[in-house]
């Protein structure tokens, strides 16, 4: 009887200690999370690429405004980064 008690009280302990270590974790993510990284784009119908200099030669041909917006919502518009500045995003091992 005392050994049935004795592994209950134990996998009790396991399982509060990983619930707590679960939500430390959370707790831990939420605080790192960066703020979404801003890019730039042209802001016309055609217009199909998002940059992260407002000053990039692809944006050189803007007829319409610049306007800067998170790198997501770029994304969500189906832009793609400009080839002007793809290999800065090879080479810092961005994950956009």
């Amino acid at each position: 009887m005392k050994t049935i008690l004795f592994i209950t009280a134990m996998l009790l302990s396991c399982s509060i200690y990983s619930q707590e270590e679960k939500e430390n974790e959370e707790k831990n993510q939420e605080n790192t999370r960066e703020t979404p990284q801003m890019v730039y784009i042209c802001n016309s119908m055609s217009s199909k690429r998002y940059h992260y200099k407002k000053d990039c030669a692809g944006l050189k041909n803007c007829k319409d405004s610049i306007v800067k917006v998170s790198i997501r919502k770029a994304k969500n518009f189906e832009r793609t980064v400009c080839g002007f500045e793809t290999h800065r995003e090879s080479s810092s091992g961005r994950d956009n």
